[in-house]
């Protein structure tokens, strides 16, 4: 019968002291980022369906998401930060957009 040779101890690769083994850097926060931008723009085109079809809306708790937007925006490096300009730029559009259906929805 022949047994294994046990196995040498784990150690971490950026503890042995070997070039290129630093440790993984920490994720972007860039997709969540995107993602919280998708759904302030997902909601401000349900609310402008809605004002289009002449229902009521509330946009409570629209100010906020976006505050919540601004402040991952600020948590991210610069170079991610500005990779979200397109996506605040859709945003400002979704915004005017909207105000432009409340504008036609209400009476002269």
């Amino acid at each position: 019968m022949t047994q294994a040779a046990p196995l040498p101890p784990q150690t971490d690769s950026a503890d042995a002291g070997l070039p290129g083994a630093e440790l993984p850097c920490a994720a972007s926060r860039q997709p969540a980022a995107e993602q919280a931008a998708e759904a302030v723009a997902n909601m401000l085109r349900l609310a402008r369906g809605m004002v289009q079809a002449g229902r009521r809306v509330e946009l409570e708790g629209l100010d906020q998401m976006v505050g919540r937007l601004c402040a991952r925006c600020l948590d991210l490096p610069p170079e991610e930060g500005r990779a979200l300009r397109p996506h605040l730029a859709a945003l400002l559009v979704e915004i005017d957009a909207l105000n432009a259906s409340f504008a036609r929805a209400q009476p002269p």
